[in-house]
């Protein structure tokens, strides 16, 4: 049994509709025939798909109007697939890489819309022209459907909709939660998920009424076979393999976590170390110098590099981290409640990092050879622990054997059209940075691009989401789904997490994950997105992503720093629990720190109640919680790669990391009993100053969590008329074991300071 969800996509705007200002882009081509204009910019995470510009009178000039906060933006047009900037702008911002953004100050002086219920007037530029559309929890049974509209600027949201062989039916939708900008409306309906149905969506404001089909939103309510057709081959089934949203995730950087086998240290003896591997007889080297440092402990270079005179850190400085480090320490890790092992990339590579793949399809030697890899796998599959191991395909590294091939033998190579060349041969002296030769990844010339589309040049392929309008590079495409049916047939891992997947095209991904789900059906797929990720999210693409905006980002505001407000706090969550579909929601990675980040504790500032509360928040928050290896024994690091430090092995010795272990483990135990903690419904009770109080709950259970994120005592009453106690006028707080009275449904707190607390009242 199962549930549908059906979701319209949006767009995200944060903040108080009261400030949110009306901002007209305008664009004149300077050519005749273009097809297609669109906006991408900061406000819309960069996509270059989702906002359309129209030139609705024909006169040439291409618009589109935006609802945005005051502040400042940077922008650029995409027209037919090319990024250009816009040479009417009044400032720009140079990104470091090709053309420079503009830049577009919204003041507090422009207009702002008006929102208000029975004027007819509705605003409709968050609606996306499709439907997206999702299957969640096989627990239940039936559809649900999500949407949203405006604080209060339509009176009723309304589903029609015919299950097969069955009269069209309507019923309306019920306003749920708002994040001070958007209502959002949610509707169950008890049908078979197996049937099919049509469907549409009507908005409703005075006398003005808008529907929802899948060329848009119109006017006039259309006939049912122009409706959404769920059951059809636009509408599949979404589902996330169950065993996720019960996880908690634990980040391994490999070469630093425990070296389990000194024998197969680096000893730098590969082709593409040849000459990188000795200092000058006098002086430092400010280039590569891939060297190996004996003492573990020892990562002082990290911050600055002993082998350089400009200051900066050691980046090609090795410590033998391994894969038979990793399974000494499988006790450890399911101690500690660990049930997935994400990895960063364990492909064959020049770099301590990986992400220049060798081979994508040969395991680093100094990891693990294939036999030792197999028998970790079955061994963590042993202790109920799942692999899931990190991919960059936008790139390989410039010793890849293609990119060899291609440089020593230019347009003979089989392998040419791997890459984008746009000059050959390359300078005897290197090639340098940033690359004019080919394309690579950001300018670096480490990392060339593979050419996934013969018909386009990078990075206009990346938003095609048709293989049909493609031409594709059928070696590279082949190449690539062949590593999946290796690392995922051959080695038995339980899924991917995928490198800047926004960076290769949207059709691929399709491809992709039809190999994936042929060769281990609950297999997971998880993209790095960094802002919105709902346009990756689905079944032809993944299952989740990394939480860096709707998670990371608000958790190190508000209780890492803290910084703004617990409203604030509370709407930019409410966005993000209601952008995804319900099965992505409860599988995303809520990620606090990671290899691209500063660590958990640096940015906490070494105040440990800070990162303890930030990981009570973790691991009670719908998502799955994630660890980035030692941060639970609070392992200092700023900037890469100083957050890539050696694991502190003697933590046991630190009272400090003690603590904080001991934390970490005593709420994934928490977690692990509760089931209304990791799949339970969550409910804001309260969400004022510095104060943040939540609900988890069940048909067994209620939680109530609550974050003080106040420096200074304070007294906080609560009220919780609407939840059925069973706990005697008492409720114990689960961390420290202090008692809290209930009198007549309210509890007053007594906070000493930066306290977090969690009740079981049911």
């Amino acid at each position: 049994m199962r549930r549908l969800v059906i979701v319209l996509a949006f767009c995200s705007l944060l903040g108080s509709q009261s400030v949110l200002k009306k901002v007209t882009f305008r664009f004149q081509p300077l050519i005749s025939g273009v097809e297609d204009v669109f906006l991408a910019g900061t406000f819309n995470d960069w996509s270059g798909s989702s906002t359309p510009m129209l030139d609705e009178d024909g006169d040439g000039d291409y618009e589109t109007t935006l609802l945005l906060r005051p502040g400042t933006y940077q922008y650029k047009f995409v027209v037919d697939g090319a990024w250009i900037t816009d040479p009417e702008a009044n400032a720009y911002a140079d990104e470091g890489r090709g053309e420079p953004n503009a830049l577009i100050t919204v003041t507090s002086d422009l207009q702002s819309p008006v929102f208000k219920q029975g004027d007819g007037a509705v605003f409709t530029d968050h609606l996306s022209q499709k439907l997206d559309y999702f299957l969640v929890n096989p627990m239940e049974t039936g559809l649900e459907f999500r949407t949203r509209a405006y604080l209060e600027d339509v009176e009723t949201v309304e589903l029609y909709y015919r299950p097969s062989g069955r009269d069209l039916q309507r019923r309306p939708f019920q306003a749920t939660e708002d994040d001070g900008v958007f209502q959002y409306y949610r509707i169950f309906i008890d049908v078979d998920p197996d049937s099919s149905m049509y469907f549409t969506i009507c908005f409703q404001d005075g006398d003005t009424l808008f529907y929802s089909i899948p060329e848009g939103l119109v006017p006039d309510l259309p006939e049912v076979k122009e409706w959404f057709h769920y059951g059809s081959e636009m509408l599949p089934g979404f589902q996330v393999p169950e065993w996720v949203r019960h996880g908690i995730f634990y980040q391994i950087f490999p070469e630093r976590f425990c070296n389990g086998n000194p024998g197969n240290d680096p000893d730098f003896s590969e082709s593409y170390y040849t000459g990188k591997t000795t200092l000058p007889t006098e002086g430092k080297l400010n280039g590569e110098f891939f060297h190996l440092v004996e003492d573990w402990y020892d990562v002082s270079g990290l911050k600055e590099s002993p082998y350089r005179t400009d200051g900066r850190p050691d980046l090609y400085s090795f410590y033998g981290g391994d894969i038979q480090g990793v399974m000494k320490k499988l006790d450890y890790l399911k101690n500690l409640g660990i049930t997935i092992i994400y990895f960063n990339p364990l492909n064959q590579g020049k770099s301590n990092h990986k992400y220049d793949p060798v081979d994508y399809l040969s395991i680093d030697p100094h990891f693990a050879d294939e036999s030792i890899f197999k028998k970790f796998v079955r061994k963590a599959h042993d202790c109920g622990i799942r692999i899931i191991v990190d991919m960059a395909f936008n790139h390989t590294g410039d010793s890849h054997f293609a990119f060899i091939d291609t440089k020593e033998k230019g347009p003979d190579s089989k392998y040419w059209h791997w890459y984008e060349w746009h000059q050959w041969p390359l300078p005897e002296d290197g090639c340098p940075t940033p690359c004019f030769y080919y394309e690579c990844w950001w300018d670096f010339p480490l990392h060339p691009n593979l050419n996934f589309d013969l018909s386009r040049p990078n990075p206009e392929e990346n938003d095609v989401r048709d293989i049909k309008e493609a031409e594709p590079n059928i070696e590279v495409v082949r190449y690539i789904l062949e590593v999946a049916r290796y690392w995922l047939g051959e080695l038995d891992i339980d899924g991917f997490r995928l490198d800047v997947p926004n960076e290769v095209p949207f059709w691929f991904w399709d491809e992709f994950r039809q190999v994936v789900e042929q060769v281990k059906p609950d297999a997971f797929l998880i993209g790095e997105i960094w802002g919105n990720a709902m346009p990756w999210l689905g079944p032809r693409c993944f299952h989740s992503t990394m939480n860096y905006k709707y998670f990371r980002d608000p958790v190190l505001k508000f209780i890492l720093k803290g910084w703004g407000t617990a409203e604030e706090f509370d709407q930019t969550l409410t966005t993000g629990r209601n952008l995804y579909p319900i099965q992505a929601g409860l599988s995303m990675m809520n990620l606090m720190g990671s290899h691209d980040t500063e660590r958990v504790i640096h940015q906490a500032n070494g105040n440990i109640k800070r990162v303890m509360m930030a990981a009570l928040f973790s691991m009670t928050y719908p998502g799955v919680p994630h660890i980035y290896y030692g941060d639970e024994v609070g392992l200092e690091g700023g900037k890469d790669p100083d957050n890539r430090r050696t694991f502190p092995w003697n933590w046991k010795a630190d009272e400090k990391r003690r603590q904080i272990h001991g934390f970490y483990q005593g709420m994934a135990r928490l977690r692990h009993r509760y089931p209304a903690l990791r799949i339970g419904d969550f409910k804001t009770v309260y969400s004022q100053k510095k104060t943040f109080a939540y609900l988890r709950q069940d048909l067994e259970n209620i939680f109530l969590i609550v974050l003080h994120n106040n420096e200074h005592a304070e007294m906080v009453q609560l009220t919780l008329s609407d939840i059925e106690i069973q706990a005697n006028g008492n409720i114990v707080d689960l961390l420290s074991g202090n008692k809290v009275r209930i009198e007549k449904d309210t509890i007053n707190i007594h906070f000493s300071g930066l306290d977090g607390m969690i009740f079981k009242l049911r």
